[in-house]
């Protein structure tokens, strides 16, 4: 886990499933208190196996598809690409905007799209999730560049046995049309948080005490903070509430007419099972992923 990681968890707000976040509170606590036993040299060996690298496409064996499937990375060579194939993305694990020392962030994701939709060599783009959410900064933009990129080639989603949480569902809703492959997959978790951390008692108990100076105009500067630290909570909420309006918006605007509010209402943070995804208009069906491909096959052909 890198500096910015542990940044981002300290300070963002979060579209990410409450439950997966919980089981990685340890981790993040021996981060914090640096104590995960990796020493300076650890760290710097491990930035340098972690640099960028032009990966090679890799073929996806996928049967009873006419066309061919690869996956590909924010750092797959679009150029050794071959002709008339389907690009693979796949979004797993938790969403960050920037990327970590073992995963891509959606800055990454949304050039690598971006590329893929002025490649002559893709056709079609798979969106592949498994994910419980996460960083709110970026989700959007990567929702966005799908949605535009839909307009250029079809680009659908689908869950293989997993779940498309809060930030995953954002983008899994962004794509042309969004399916799951087993009836025990999960979407959904439509909402935000954010969590605030008081290292009060901790610095105090380490000899620390911290004085906080402000400027005497800085009246309103970090007001939700020291609210938030008193007990109040209106103004981080108030923040979260535009946040998840957004999000509403985003996802009502990508699903369009499919989604049922009049059947119940999926903006309440809840998680649904593959079935119940289908009725309110979360998803649009459940496939074996050679089927998802060969409905992309076949918008591809309508498009043609």
């Amino acid at each position: 886990m890198s500096f910015k990681t542990v940044s981002a968890i300290l300070r963002g707000r979060w579209l990410i499933e409450p439950t997966y976040a919980k089981t990685q509170l340890p981790l993040v606590l021996e981060m914090i208190k640096g104590s995960t036993g990796m020493t300076s040299a650890d760290v710097y060996k491990n930035r340098l196996e972690h640099q960028p690298k032009i990966f090679l496409p890799t073929k996806q064996n996928i049967a009873s598809t006419k066309t061919d499937v690869y996956s590909v990375s924010p750092y797959t060579s679009t150029d050794r690409l071959p002709y008339n194939s389907i690009a693979m993305i796949d979004v797993l694990g938790p969403v960050l905007k920037y990327g970590d020392y073992c995963s891509y962030g959606t800055v990454e994701y949304t050039d690598l799209i971006n590329r893929l939709a002025s490649s002559e060599r893709v056709k079609g783009i798979l969106i592949n999730i498994d994910s419980p959410g996460g960083q709110a900064d970026g989700t959007g933009m990567f929702a966005e560049a799908i949605r535009n990129v839909s307009k250029i080639k079809p680009v659908l989603g689908v869950v293989q046995d997993g779940i498309a949480a809060s930030a995953a569902m954002w983008i899994g809703a962004a794509t042309q049309e969004l399916y799951v492959t087993r009836a025990t997959d999960q979407v959904g978790s439509i909402g935000a948080y954010t969590t605030l951390y008081d290292f009060t008692q901790y610095f105090e108990d380490n000899g620390v005490k911290i004085h906080e100076i402000y400027a005497p105009q800085s009246t309103d500067k970090n007001k939700d903070y020291k609210d938030a630290l008193k007990g109040d909570y209106t103004l981080i909420e108030t923040d979260l509430k535009f946040l998840v309006e957004d999000f509403k918006k985003d996802v009502s605007k990508s699903r369009g007419g499919r989604l049922k509010t009049n059947v119940e209402d999926p903006f309440t943070g809840k998680m649904y099972l593959a079935k119940d995804a289908i009725k309110v208009g979360l998803i649009d069906g459940i496939k074996p992923i050679s089927g998802v491909i060969q409905r992309i096959e076949e918008l591809i052909n309508l498009r043609n």
